[in-house]
């Protein structure tokens, strides 16, 4: 391809890609908000130390899910499409069914492990009885959630965005939504939660497989794997996915491994004063994960195709759209997070603002510098992976041992922060000779939320903003920083019926 080529066609795939990945925001957002009301139910309706107990399992089920799959989840949307991109259909049909025997059996081996060994995790791990039978109700979700992960995939590569948005945004938090209605009605306790998640997620996978079945037809993909020679590409899938494996446990484990340990040395309502905050914390990578379904496939067919000015248009504007699009929420939970902590939770969290304000940073880096361990991941640097996600593993529990049992939540939070800055700082250095490890554009834009974020913390400091003056300050900020990057992102160019809006035509103008 022609570097004129290069420059019509990149612009183009990028505004694709960013128009359906607003549309997976848009549906991030709608889960967001259903999952925020059943997080906060389930908070305000258990007790501090019920709600501990219950986040612990909770996250000890996030840690093994992680591996349930053996990587395979991190390597399969790229697999299906670079199959699909050259007619291997025998290939990517025996893709799916080594990913879904691979979840089934390992899911199971690991609940049956647990089962066996329920009585040292209550003695040395757990922080109290309840908390291990909570474990291992909840554990049969890992398999079910990692099943489910790969049927969106599926219909991320090879079905709308529209399809997208209405299986992972609308059906999966609307179930649990009625799980948690049912707990506070019937006064349940974390017992009938966990096991309310269960047959939530069983639910929801068995719709999901038969919407996948008619994918398939409608898209003549059943009929091509019917007539494909059978293939099995165990080798080449494990060869790229196990080290992908320390990938999503280091995913994972960074805040997760945190909880785990702070149960170990602390009680439950410590773990609930760190944990009650996270999904606060967690907003800051809604715009990452949003995007991430659709550019995912983009970014594996530019490579593919050799085509090295798409995927830098792609990851660089992606990156500045992430940022922006996440500077309202990095603003609200750092700068105004104790009036965020008390006005939802409770004046009995207040302690906890400054978890949420050291989780939200670390979270804010690791969205605002893109996509880099994914592509370097897609790139084949498989060494460099390994040694990262070695590296930074053996830097969180060092940081984790040394700083929870002296310092508890605050330690946890400190530690989760420190191993997001040393991640991002070392998967950056791996886009050097390709994406490039840093843009001009970009780092204009991240100073632009560092001064935003720098009026608003001496607003707070002055005038104490209650919650709702807040949320108008941050999406003031947003808008702001929006027009300010307008061109760079090319605004116009990806949404140009916002130049009919007569308020933000002007605004963007």
């Amino acid at each position: 391809m022609t570097v004129t080529a290069e420059r019509e066609t990149s612009p183009a795939v990028t505004a694709v890609n960013v128009r359906g990945s607003v549309m997976m925001l848009a549906g991030q957002v709608s889960a967001m908000a259903v999952n925020f009301a059943s997080q906060l139910l389930v908070v305000r309706h258990l007790s501090k130390a019920e709600y501990g107990a219950f986040a612990w399992a909770l996250s000890g089920v996030l840690l093994l899910q992680s591996v349930v799959a053996l990587g395979l989840d991190r390597a399969d949307t790229r697999f299906m499409a670079h199959y699909d991109e050259r007619r291997e259909y025998g290939r990517l049909r025996g893709l799916l069914v080594v990913e879904a025997s691979t979840v089934a059996l390992v899911g199971l081996g690991i609940l049956g492990a647990a089962v066996v060994v329920r009585g040292p995790i209550e003695d040395a791990v757990a922080p109290s009885a309840s908390a291990t039978t909570l474990l291992l109700i909840l554990l049969a979700l890992a398999p079910l959630q990692a099943l489910d992960s790969l049927v969106v995939n599926v219909f991320a590569v090879f079905a709308t965005p529209r399809s997208v948005f209405v299986r992972r945004y609308v059906l999966e938090p609307g179930l649990r939504l009625l799980v948690v209605a049912a707990l506070v009605l019937t006064d349940g306790s974390a017992r009938h939660l966990a096991a309310g998640y269960l047959l939530a997620g069983a639910v929801g996978l068995g719709i999901y497989i038969a919407l996948l079945v008619r994918l398939l037809e409608r898209t003549g993909l059943a009929r091509r794997f019917s007539t494909a020679a059978r293939e099995l590409p165990v080798r080449e899938l494990f060869a790229f996915s196990l080290p992908m494996l320390l990938s999503n446990l280091v995913a994972v484990a960074t805040t997760e491994l945190a909880a785990v340990l702070l149960g170990r040395y602390w009680a439950a309502p410590d773990v609930a004063a760190f944990r009650a905050v996270q999904p606060f914390a967690a907003l800051n990578l809604v715009v990452l994960f949003s995007f991430m379904i659709l550019f995912t496939p983009v970014a594996a067919r530019a490579i593919a195709r050799r085509d090295p000015g798409t995927l830098q248009e792609v990851y660089w504007r992606t990156a500045g759209w992430i940022t922006v699009l996440t500077a309202p929420v990095v603003l609200l939970t750092t700068v105004f997070a104790r009036p965020l902590v008390v006005t939802t939770l409770g004046g009995e969290y207040a302690g906890s603002a400054p978890y949420l304000a050291t989780l939200a940073l670390g979270y804010f880096a690791n969205a605002a510098l893109g996509y880099n361990g994914l592509v370097v991941q897609m790139l084949g640097r498989i060494r460099f992976v390994l040694v990262t996600n070695v590296a930074v593993l053996g830097f969180m529990v060092v940081a984790d041992v040394l700083l929870i049992p002296p310092f508890g939540a605050g330690g946890a939070a400190v530690a989760v922060l420190a191993t997001l800055l040393a991640h991002n700082a070392w998967k950056q250095g791996g886009l050097v000779g390709n994406v490039g490890p840093w843009d001009g554009g970009h780092a204009r834009t991240c100073l632009g939320v560092a001064a935003a974020g720098a009026a608003l913390g001496a607003v707070e400091a002055l005038a104490h903003p209650s919650l709702p003056v807040a949320l108008v300050l941050c999406g003031a900020a947003g808008v702001v920083l929006l027009r300010a990057n307008r061109r760079r992102l090319r605004v116009a160019d990806t949404f140009p019926e916002l130049a009919r809006a007569p308020l933000l035509s002007r605004v963007l103008r």
